[in-house]
């Protein structure tokens, strides 16, 4: 499948509408220093984080190199200021993680040279400085990635190394923030066949001692951590559409709908409803390309803000989780035309400052702060219908609905993943559904036409 997935893209990645980097969101201020250590020949930066001082009322980017920690001051919205920087643990770091809590930032690193550590910086001399309270490997020596639930005051730390061996995932307290202590090793259930139901957490969300778990091809686990001597499983998500790599999760504010990502070439973001915990129910799945990779994805109110790696920033109306429609984007890695493949442009994304700035970071290019239109807020179309449509249901094995059209209509074709046409027509909001009952099951490429561009989405026939 991933080998058909990367010819597929790049047989198709002239479908993007070309020659636009950004669309409702404006560059504010950049930084880069290209003269920063490199791994993999041009990879700098890794991922970044947001922490606003509610006593001073100023907002700041805790962002990672190879190489350091870098902390940057950007209550002036036109200008990023470097403040401080903290030699990381390790060295040549493709990875690094961040949380805050309090006032304190909380760093891990991974695939790296050297002895990696937990490391814990106070944050609250900001901007004079920034003072590094805690460093040991104690607990972790390299750790993928990390995760704060600041209700109980707990540090989630994944795939994690330490002196005492591997874990997929270590509970930690921060009751105290300076001094944290090792609490429990999470209990990984075992199959019928007594194997392990997976090895590794790649990433983690947690809310309320509830943990929903990114395990890599073994797919999502959601687990009640509450009383960590009885550690109870809760549901498994690992039969979906464009299943991968499960690479991490978000859940909306209401904790009933679930949005992940599998990191591989062409699959698409997925939302499921978890109303009924014991069977989650697939809603709706969306990308920005058919061959594009998106990496983290946060909801944040009607939006779902997503790293997409070489497509930069992406923003999504997810008002109606079943019906997902992009309406902005930032291009950090403008490539004309865009090659899919590999791991290129942006890495991290934080949407929840107070100012509404987004924050990004982008492998090769720097710390991005962008601005989204005002206008998006409660918007429910945009200029060219073509950036609006919706599939569903998507998988379906008779007929699709395709919405956002309005009073437009367009051409449309389906092209297997060989590239042969299957289907073409026309469709309207007056006559908006597809026929798919010829196809065989499969994975398509479904392309949108009218003057103003064309626009590619991938149809699924169960």
């Amino acid at each position: 499948m991933k080998k058909l997935l990367l010819i597929v893209g790049i047989l198709f990645s002239h479908f993007w509408v070309a020659g636009q980097q950004a669309f409702k969101m404006k560059l504010l201020a950049n930084y880069n220093d290209s003269l920063l250590p490199k791994v993999d020949v041009t990879d700098i930066w890794n991922d970044l984080t947001g922490w606003f001082d509610p006593i001073k009322n100023k907002e700041y980017i805790i962002a990672g190199t190879t190489d350091s920690i870098y902390f940057f001051d950007i209550n002036d919205p036109n200008e990023i200021k470097l403040v401080a920087r903290q030699h990381g643990a390790s060295r040549f770091a493709r990875n690094r993680d961040y949380e805050t809590y309090k006032h304190y930032a909380y760093c891990v690193s991974d695939q790296a040279s050297g002895i990696g550590a937990l490391q814990i910086f106070d944050l609250q001399y900001l901007p004079d400085s920034v003072h590094k309270v805690y460093e040991s490997n104690s607990l972790g020596t390299f750790t993928h990635t990390i995760f704060i639930d600041s209700l109980s005051a707990r540090l989630y730390m994944s795939m994690n190394s330490k002196p005492g061996g591997f874990s997929a995932l270590d509970v930690i307290s921060i009751s105290n923030p300076e001094n944290p202590q090792f609490l429990a090793e999470l209990q990984i259930p075992k199959d019928p066949n007594n194997f392990n139901l997976f090895n590794a957490v790649h990433e983690m969300f947690v809310r309320n001692d509830t943990v929903y778990l990114s395990c890599e091809n073994a797919g999502l686990f959601i687990f009640n951590l509450k009383d960590l001597s009885n550690q109870r499983l809760l549901s498994i998500i690992n039969s979906y559409p464009d299943r991968g790599y499960n690479h991490s999760s978000w859940l909306d504010k209401t904790g009933r709908y679930l949005m992940f990502t599998d990191e591989n070439l062409g699959l698409d973001v997925k939302i499921y409803d978890l109303k009924n915990f014991t069977e989650p129910r697939f809603l709706s799945m969306f990308n920005s390309n058919a061959s594009a990779m998106p990496h983290n994805a946060f909801w944040y109110g009607d939006f779902a803000y997503v790293s997409a790696y070489h497509d930069g920033v992406r923003v999504w109306n997810i008002k109606d989780p079943s019906k997902p429609y992009q309406v902005a984007w930032y291009d950090t890695h403008p490539v004309e035309p865009e090659q899919y493949g590999g791991f290129k442009g942006c890495w991290g994304i934080y949407p929840y400052l107070p100012s509404k700035r987004i924050i990004a970071s982008d492998l090769t290019a720097g710390i991005f702060v962008l601005e989204i239109d005002s206008s998006l807020v409660g918007e429910t179309k945009q200029n060219n219908p073509l950036n609006n449509l919706g599939i569903f249901p998507n998988p379906s094995n008779d007929f699709t609905t395709i919405s956002g059209l309005e009073n437009e209509t367009c051409q449309y074709q389906i092209n297997n993943l060989a590239g042969s046409l299957i289907l073409h027509g026309t469709i309207g909001s007056n006559s908006n559904q597809i026929d798919l009952q010829t196809l065989t099951e499969g994975i398509y490429l479904i392309t949108f036409l009218n003057e103003n561009g064309r626009q590619t989405k991938k149809i699924m026939k169960w």
